[in-house]
């Protein structure tokens, strides 16, 4: 039987060049989120399936879920997403916790969704999260960070745009204002989440066949349609109930800050992001790509307060956002910010008939030095030892022929420039550690 080459469907093989597009993308990920003070963890990619079931919603758990039970019957999922694991840990740790807490992470995934461009089954994400700030600051920190992770992968306003909205402003609507039963919360929310997917004729149909009458939906469809400015909501929520609606409270302050530090510009206000997590409980936020062909949402955060009750009466308000490499990757290869990535090895040392451990020893020498080096580890033709190098990228290439080891020297070549001088073993070293 022939066993088949493929990866599982929607999952990936990362060659060495997919690992230096991978490794770059983290790497930033990795300098930005301690830039900004937050601290790494990590966890096992099992997990128990009720850390899902309990919150991470119908759609993840019910269709994308990967699930099973062990051998000893217990009922385990591969992780979909990394909050509710995140949360489980600070229950786990609740009294010994410095807060507030400011911790990022970078995480395997794994979702049963038909796989897409932007979109995998298997993916990694960055999470960063703040737990402890109920206000707005914490979320104008997270907002920022993102603002500036794009910035450090070259991507300015132009290129895309964060639309918020708050939780707490649609409660504001469909419990306190239009007064509609729990049930009908819920699934308005849902069909809210999916509106731009659908007619407005097809969205007041839906909201109908669960008994919400046509005036009563014109005005979810108002509220739907009050995007850039959050002034225009007094026409659908009442003066009184709005200045006391915390959402509402809390995008205000949150715009007071962005404009403040000269961020608006990134950020406008959306009441059409909803987020179908079922923990989201207060802010609400999405980043679209502008890419004229390639408009769709890149990545999102929430805040989800309330989300570590379901380990106890712990109290630990939370913010943050994820965003995935496959869903990042596809924008920045879109506005062209994807930079020639050089081949890591710095230099090769060749190899000549019998001199094998002169070769050895050199590039010892240039390892103990902290220089990536690859070593031919055959005796073969010069020129196919230079052809090995070109092909792999390597710019440098060490030559240590007969009549340079006499004077304790060896050939430094530069395959770019076609530039070779006669230098010793350490002015290799130097001149290396400053390209």
């Amino acid at each position: 039987m022939k066993v088949g080459m493929q990866p599982y469907k929607g999952a990936r093989d990362f060659y060495p060049e997919g690992m230096r597009l991978r490794n770059y993308i983290f790497e930033k990920w990795k300098k930005v989120a301690r830039l900004f003070g937050f601290e790494e963890y990590d966890f096992p990619i099992l997990e128990n399936f009720e850390v899902f079931a309990s919150k991470s919603g119908e759609e993840i758990v019910n269709t994308q879920l990967f699930s099973f039970e062990d051998r000893s019957g217990r009922k385990l999922a591969i992780r979909p997403e990394l909050t509710p694991s995140t949360v489980r840990m600070l229950a786990a740790q609740y009294n010994e916790l410095i807060k507030p807490v400011k911790w990022f992470m970078i995480g395997n995934n794994w979702r049963y969704e038909k796989p897409q461009k932007g979109r995998g089954r298997e993916f990694y994400q960055l999470e960063a999260n703040i737990f402890g700030i109920k206000g707005a600051e914490a979320d104008f920190e997270i907002i920022s960070l993102i603002i500036n992770l794009m910035q450090e992968f070259g991507a300015n306003d132009s290129m895309y745009t964060i639309r918020v909205s708050d939780r707490r402003l649609i409660t504001g609507l469909l419990k306190d204002t239009l007064e509609l039963n729990e049930e009908q919360q819920v699934t308005t929310r849902r069909l809210m989440d999916k509106y731009n997917k659908m007619t407005r004729e097809e969205f007041i149909t839906a909201l109908g066949e669960i008994s919400i009458d046509t005036q009563k939906a014109e005005k979810v469809c108002q509220f739907m349609e009050c995007g850039g400015e959050i002034g225009k909501l007094q026409n659908v929520i009442p003066v009184t109930l709005l200045d006391a609606n915390e959402g509402y409270l809390n995008i205000r302050d949150l715009f007071v800050m962005l404009r403040a530090a000269n961020l608006e510009k990134f950020v406008s206000f959306d009441p059409g992001i909803i987020r179908g997590f079922d923990y989201s409980d207060g802010l609400v936020y999405e980043a679209f790509d502008k890419n004229p062909e390639y408009k769709r949402s890149l990545f999102g955060g929430e805040r989800f307060d309330k989300l570590i009750e379901v380990y106890g009466k712990y109290q630990l308000e939370a913010t943050g956002f994820a965003v995935s490499d496959v869903s990042l990757l596809e924008f920045l290869k879109g506005w062209n910010l994807i930079p020639e990535l050089p081949q890591t090895v710095q230099v090769l040392v060749v190899t000549f008939d019998g001199a094998l451990e002169v070769s050895r020893n050199i590039s010892q020498q240039l390892r103990n030095s902290g220089i990536l080096t690859d070593l031919y580890l055959q005796s073969d033709k010069l020129d196919k030892q230079f052809k090995y190098a070109d092909r792999k990228g390597i710019q440098f290439v060490v030559i240590p022929g007969e009549e340079e080891q006499k004077q304790g020297k060896v050939t430094l070549k530069d395959l770019k420039t076609g530039e070779q001088r006669l230098i010793t073993v350490i002015e290799v070293v130097s001149l290396l550690e400053n390209q």
